[in-house]
């Protein structure tokens, strides 16, 4: 189990840039999109597979950011009393109630932790077995988005280099699951996948150059 105040060990921060466009990217699409997610946070998560060529497996997966760890334990009590409060009123009240959280809610990348990005699976998928077989990974997030008006629009590949850790309970995984619950109900089975950040590549167009944090 881990607690907030080790949420981050073993990690390194982030590409600045990478962060604050995730935020921008994800203030976007709650003030614009009504939450639809960008293919912006959905990355493909490569890890190890034995018998399958070349030795490794792709899986989608919609990633999410963790609040600042000194925020953490707050955030998720905001994130739970909204979720209690406005659920009584039916689940278009509860949605509206946490997209007008979320846009206030991504205001600053400063308000973030620099070294993690989380998901919540079920438990029982391929890639959970392959994470808790193996747990270093990476998280590719691929964009050709040009034209549109979203944060970053442009071409992007990047290669997230993490060590991921799958969490069954303690304050990332409470984090992660109440956010979830705002929009999508109760995720009874899932785990929540907490990768922490080693190095980021920039692989477009063939290329394997470090970026710097």
């Amino acid at each position: 189990m881990e607690s907030a105040l080790t949420m981050t060990s073993g990690a390194s921060p982030l590409p600045e840039e990478f962060l604050e466009w995730q935020v921008r990217l994800r203030a976007w699409t709650a003030s614009e999109r009504r939450g639809a997610p960008h293919a912006g946070v959905a990355p493909i998560v490569l890890v190890k597979q034995p018998g399958i060529e070349p030795g490794a497996s792709a899986h989608s997966v919609v990633c999410g950011l963790l609040p600042r760890p000194d925020r953490l334990e707050d955030t998720t009590r905001e994130m739970r009393e909204l979720y209690e409060t406005a659920s009584a009123n039916g689940s278009k009240a509860l949605y509206d109630e946490g997209i007008a959280y979320l846009c206030r809610y991504y205001a600053s990348a400063k308000d973030f932790d620099a070294g993690s990005i989380t998901t919540l699976v079920s438990n029982d998928t391929a890639l959970v077995k392959a994470l808790r077989a193996s747990p270093d990974c990476a998280l590719v997030f691929h964009v050709f988005d040009i034209g549109t008006q979203a944060p970053g629009g442009g071409m992007r590949t990047q290669q997230i280099c993490c060590r991921a850790e799958v969490l069954t309970a303690g304050p990332v995984y409470e984090n992660v699951w109440w956010h979830n619950a705002l929009f999508h109900g109760f995720a009874d089975g899932s785990v929540v996948v907490h990768f922490r950040h080693r190095r980021s590549l920039d692989t477009r167009f063939g290329m394997l150059e470090p970026v710097r944090a």
